[in-house]
């Protein structure tokens, strides 16, 4: 990983345009609550069009996957009478309720009692309303495009709209009015999926970084992030090219598998094998553990069958001297086969602050004409690579092919 203290430039751009359509799925944005938790981004980046559109139709995905579930928590609502109960509207439905009518009023809101909250109350047309406008947004908007099949969303897309078709027709079409905080959590749900879908054409992607006013929402990406998914992007085609099928495992692992051969690729998480026993008195050893980018787990009953890449998205000399000495310390906690140091190259003229430095400029310089540097140890063989985003996928998988074919 890598800070953002950089302006963008050719390689980011690089970067985003081969991998940042992915980008959503591979950081486990799932849901709607997900997504709106990283509209945070304070500087816009220029993106192609095939990117964004890839992103917007993820976003629907996500629109209708809520609106869904906002109509299934209802229809469960709805079959429980409620005999006796407090509502809200801008209309009155009941004897009106002074004391809380005085605390809504407001926004426009009176309390009531009513003894119809059940099967007919008017959330229900509210939602009824909404799930309809989401439904014709969605036909709208969406496009097939040709995905990645391991970030393939088309058909839980399809299954999720024919839903979406026959649950709104179970609610009456009702009427618009804002959200409430008294809402039921189905009904902000499905208001969280109406007003995104209303923002569709507005969206933008950026890095959160300046203080400057953005008036369009922008979805947070974090470039080490991007290039962690590029190295995992080519392993996952380089497999694929060995024979390998590859099916994600939980939501954040992935598994791949060959003639009864697998392992688990795991993402920035400590391993089961780790050679930690104990610091000071601390009852939790975990947050103490490393968590290397990306591990291959052999899973063939031998716990030190894993190879370990450390991902490092900078051209900073002292932070990938960090870098190799950090793989350094994952061989020693993890005892795995290999360990890599992946990076895009160092920027020239830096100057070198100590003799750590300098040899890795001069591992860079190597690097730079031979694709990879190869460390031998007594029990175990280092690698550090230039994987550049800007290279042609074929060269840096050449590069990859070089190093793993070792051990896969």
């Amino acid at each position: 990983m890598s800070s953002n203290n950089k302006k963008i430039n050719e390689r980011d751009l690089a970067l985003l345009k081969k991998v940042g359509k992915y980008y959503l799925q591979y950081k486990g944005i799932i849901d709607l609550d997900k997504l709106l938790s990283i509209i945070e981004a304070t500087e816009e980046l220029n993106i192609d069009n095939i990117t964004r559109i890839y992103i917007i139709q993820y976003i629907i995905y996500l629109a209708v996957k809520a609106a869904v579930r906002a109509a299934k928590e209802a229809e469960k609502d709805r079959l429980t009478y409620k005999e006796f109960s407090i509502g809200y509207d801008q209309d009155i439905f009941g004897e009106l309720n002074i004391d809380r009518t005085t605390i809504v009023y407001p926004q426009g809101l009176y309390a009531y009692y009513t003894y119809t909250e059940g099967y007919n109350a008017p959330e229900y047309g509210i939602l009824g309303y909404l799930l309809r406008r989401i439904y014709d947004t969605a036909i709208d908007k969406f496009v097939e495009i040709k995905l990645h099949h391991y970030f393939n969303f088309t058909e839980k897309m399809k299954k999720f709209m024919k839903k979406l078709e026959e649950i709104k027709e179970k609610f009456p079409e009702g009427y618009y009015r804002n959200s409430t905080y008294t809402d039921p959590q189905w009904l902000i749900r499905a208001f969280r999926a109406y007003e995104i879908m209303k923002k569709l054409e507005n969206i933008g992607i950026g890095l959160k970084r300046s203080k400057t006013e953005i008036k369009r929402p922008l979805i947070k990406f974090i470039l080490w992030k991007l290039y962690e998914l590029y190295i995992f992007y080519l392993i996952v085609n380089y497999l694929k090219k060995k024979g390998y099928r590859i099916k994600r495992k939980g939501d954040k692992n992935y598994l791949a598998f060959k003639d009864g051969i697998y392992f688990t690729i795991i993402f920035n998480s400590n391993l089961e094998n780790s050679g930690l026993l104990r610091v000071n008195n601390y009852p939790n050893l975990e947050k103490f553990k490393g968590k290397p980018d990306i591990s291959l787990d052999h899973n063939s009953g031998d716990k030190n069958n894993i190879i370990i890449i450390e991902c490092k998205y900078s051209d900073r000399l002292s932070y990938i001297s960090m870098g190799r000495f950090k793989i350094m310390a994952y061989v020693y906690e993890y005892n795995p086969l290999t360990a890599i140091l992946v990076y895009p190259g160092l920027k020239e003229g830096q100057l070198l602050y100590d003799d750590e430095d300098k040899a890795t400029k001069e591992l860079d310089d190597y690097v730079k004409k031979n694709n990879y540097v190869k460390f031998e140890f007594k029990n175990h063989e280092l690698y550090m690579a230039r994987i550049n985003p800007k290279a042609e996928d074929e060269k840096n998988l050449k590069t990859i092919d070089e190093i793993l074919g070792k051990y896969i």
